[in-house]
């Protein structure tokens, strides 16, 4: 830290400007290499698209789950591999992650029963998979368990959203007789502005949920102006990500990437049966925002919290 508060010290500066420029360049071979390597052949494969660094541990995750809901070794290939090496044997079932690497698993392996997961919608000849959004009801039970008062539901979602999946959360938002109130969103500004509405009508019986990838748009531009306006009037905001918790959000319930791989492993054996919503998931509460907004938040070992921040 030193260093970065002194840079008018040259010599200092230009010694660590030479370390760090040193570590890249030792660290993007290394990154070369492991992408080169990973393509193993197994009878039962997971294929993934090319990722950023920040997903390596979903990926890993989801491999290690896999693994361990069978009995046999498993490949793990990224995507840009299949096509440029020769087979001499070819899986028998395939874990594809996304459209895109089911696409490719189903030309490349034609005869192998692939299973797409962390899909929006179903790719077109698939009869099953598991969506990446969490089950709309998972989430309003908890907030109920956790609200009883709420009324009213806004639920802001991208424009990209499943038609299918909007109607099936307001079906669970009806049964729990919540006033539902979607608003769909583009961009960051439409995101904005759906945010100041909220701030205008929002009551202590309103709660909000931005469903997945919204406040993703830009986080530090959109979650503070709805957690001073929850914690002023004191109601719940809820989301899909664990990190908007950290930032002041009261619960999210995110993917379980290692429990969502055990459970493709079990899907294979099973009959298919559509997109199936993710109920493999972490739990994480905010408690301090539960105080503030004057919730009762009891222990995480009561409330059924895997996480919950203070």
């Amino acid at each position: 830290m030193g260093l970065l508060r002194h840079r008018s010290r040259k010599g200092r500066w230009t010694v660590w400007r030479v370390w760090v420029v040193a570590l890249l360049l030792c660290w993007q071979p290394t990154a070369r290499a492991v992408l080169a390597d990973v393509c193993q052949e197994a009878s039962l494969m997971l294929v993934y698209p090319v990722v950023a660094p920040s997903y390596d541990a979903v990926i890993n995750q989801l491999s290690e789950g896999l693994a361990q809901g069978v009995d046999q070794p498993i490949g793990v290939c990224v995507l840009g591999e299949l096509s440029s090496r020769s087979w001499s044997s070819r899986p028998r079932q395939v874990v594809a992650v996304g459209a895109a690497a089911y696409s490719a698993a189903k030309r490349t392996f034609p005869s192998a029963r692939v299973l797409p997961v962390l899909v929006g919608t179903l790719p077109p000849q698939a009869r099953d998979g598991l969506s990446r959004f969490v089950d709309p009801a998972l989430v309003l039970e908890q907030l109920r368990a956790l609200s009883p008062a709420t009324e009213v539901l806004y639920f802001i979602h991208l424009q990209t959203v499943p038609a299918d999946l909007v109607r099936r959360a307001q079906r669970s938002a009806e049964v729990l007789g919540l006033r539902w109130i979607p608003i769909a969103v583009s961009d960051l500004r439409a995101a904005a502005l759906a945010i100041e509405r909220v701030r205008g009508e929002a009551s202590t019986t309103s709660a909000v949920w931005f469903h997945r990838d919204v406040l993703a748009l830009n986080p530090d531009i959109l979650v503070p102006p709805i957690v001073r306006r929850s914690w002023d009037v004191g109601f719940p905001v809820i989301s899909d990500d664990a990190d908007t918790v950290e930032r002041g959000l009261l619960f999210a319930l995110t993917p379980d990437y290692r429990a969502v791989g055990h459970a493709a492993a079990t899907q294979l054996t099973q009959a298919r049966a559509g997109l199936l919503d993710l109920r493999w998931v972490r739990r994480v509460l905010n408690a301090r925002t539960a105080r503030a907004i004057g919730l009762a938040a009891r222990p995480a070992e009561e409330t059924g919290f895997d996480v919950v921040n203070d």
